[in-house]
């Protein structure tokens, strides 16, 4: 069995090695628009070889899309065209919808499963794969009844050999959802590193000095690549919108408290957000 990834950073390098760490698949083929990227993919053994797209869809029996959800989008319709009818497609998008929504009536729709490996991490690129990035993380498929049981079949078996945990929802479900436990931190994080920067511009020296583990570890996804990150605010604009709307009332609030010296509603807010680290978001 051919192994075809599409995309060779963190997340698409991480898979190729986790499934052969797993000895699943006979010979790992890629393709990356970063030239770098794909030299590095095969001198770390994540592929065994590059070649051309086109090479790369007739001659892999799973294929894995792993580059930014724009490009998903665009190229999917193509790769569908072009498959045979038991090849089997999965992506690892942060958006799930736009990309369903654009193949939802593709006459070969039930041979793509809409996958999303939560176990991103800050760095990027093939020189930060890792064969363990997705152990004991979850991962998401959407839509599943509009793809082909033995296509679910094959996408679980690669999760669950590199020790995901499955949950199934409808792709509008996951798009809501994953915009505040995942895209809104995204963009906090941004803003409070623009914050800083832009208050202590010129003091870059003293400001470095007196940093603390708290900003370090707020700001640790500010590091992510813009490249990855724009076009998944783009495709969840609408979500993205709502959850930072949902997110300035409660600066506000907590603004108010501070204004009007409500100390004991700051104790209160602070006690109810502790609350959140006895949570486990589960959805089924």
């Amino acid at each position: 069995m051919n192994i075809g990834i599409i995309g060779l950073g963190l997340i698409g390098g991480s898979i190729g090695l986790g499934l052969r760490k797993s000895n699943f698949g006979d010979k790992f083929i890629g393709t990356d628009s970063n030239k770098e990227n794909a030299l590095s993919a095969v001198k770390l053994g994540i592929v065994d070889e590059i070649i051309p797209l086109q090479d790369l869809i007739l001659q892999s029996s799973v294929i894995v899309l792993s580059i930014p959800v724009d490009g998903i989008e665009k190229i999917l319709p193509s790769i569908l065209n072009r498959i045979s009818t038991d090849t089997v497609i999965l992506d690892t998008g942060s958006t799930k919808y736009d990309i369903c929504n654009r193949i939802s009536s593709h006459p070969k729709r039930n041979r793509f499963v809409a996958t999303h490996p939560i176990a991103g991490i800050e760095n990027s690129g093939p020189i930060s794969a890792d064969s363990d990035l997705f152990c004991k993380k979850k991962c998401i498929i959407c839509d599943s009844e509009l793809s082909a049981p033995d296509a679910i079949s094959i996408a679980t078996k690669i999760y669950s050999m590199m020790k995901m945990r499955m949950i199934y929802m409808t792709s509008q479900e996951h798009d809501l959802y994953i915009a505040y436990i995942s895209h809104l931190p995204h963009v906090v994080s941004f803003s409070l590193a623009s914050t800083v920067l832009k208050k202590f511009k010129n003091k870059e020296k003293i400001f470095y000095n007196l940093m603390g583990s708290g900003l370090d570890s707020t700001t640790r996804l500010a590091k992510s690549n813009p490249e990855t990150w724009l076009p998944i605010f783009i495709s969840n604009r609408e979500n993205l919108i709502q959850s930072i709307d949902f997110y300035i009332d409660h600066l506000n609030k907590f603004r108010n408290h501070l204004i009007d010296k409500k100390f004991h509603k700051i104790d209160q807010y602070m006690k109810k957000a502790n609350n959140i680290k006895d949570k486990k978001i589960c959805v089924n």
